[in-house]
Parts: C-alpha cells; sequence; structure tokens
C-alpha cells in the first residue's frame, strides 16, 4: 500500500525497491551478528539499498535502467541530508565508491 500511495505509475520497480530494503536488512544484520560490525543510524541500511538499486538498474534497458539510477541517487541524497540534519556539520563522513557487498549479489 505504501508503494501504491508513494510511487503509483513505477508499479514495476516495486519489487526492486522491497526487494533492495529487504536485502539491505538482511547484509546488515549478517555484519552485526556475524562480523560485530557496528551501525550507529538505519539511514546506513537505506544507503546500502540505494547501492543496490543501482548496481541492479545495470541489468536493465536504457529507460528502466535510467529511471532507476535516478531513484535511488534521489533516494541516497535525501538519506544523506537526513545524515546531515542528525549530526552536525564536523562530524559528517560521506563516503563515496563501490559498494563491496554488490559484488556479492
Amino acid at each position: 500500500m505504501w508503494c501504491e500511495k508513494w510511487l503509483p505509475h513505477r508499479q514495476k520497480f516495486h519489487a526492486i525497491g522491497i526487494a533492495a530494503i529487504c536485502w539491505a536488512i538482511w547484509k546488515t544484520q549478517n555484519n552485526i551478528c556475524f562480523q560485530g560490525k557496528n551501525v550507529t543510524s538505519p539511514i546506513t541500511i537505506i544507503c546500502h539499498a540505494c547501492s543496490l538499486i543501482s548496481y541492479w538498474a545495470g541489468l536493465f534497458e536504457d529507460l528502466d535502467k535510467e529511471e532507476l539510477s535516478t531513484g535511488a541517487e534521489a533516494m541516497l541524497k535525501i538519506a544523506l541530508q537526513l545524515v546531515g540534519k542528525a549530526k552536525g556539520p564536523q562530524d559528517q563522513e560521506v563516503i563515496k565508491g563501490k559498494d563491496e557487498d554488490a559484488e556479492d549479489n
């Protein structure tokens, strides 16, 4: 229902977004449980999901690929703005680069 409300014209991407969120939650849980990593913010999951969506966009045709990439970039931008508001300007860290787990998928 949430997807229908916020993305009513992009129903073909609903499953990809939900899969990315679920996979990001699963991978984060595994990192915490098995590798002892510390997650300080749920925004970490959103950033990981954006990375997955961007990576998976390469599997689609040009128009769909562009829409997925644009959506992932917008979601990442909003997540990073939220991190910036939560932390002070002196504490902000933005890590750019490829996702370690994207190659594992």
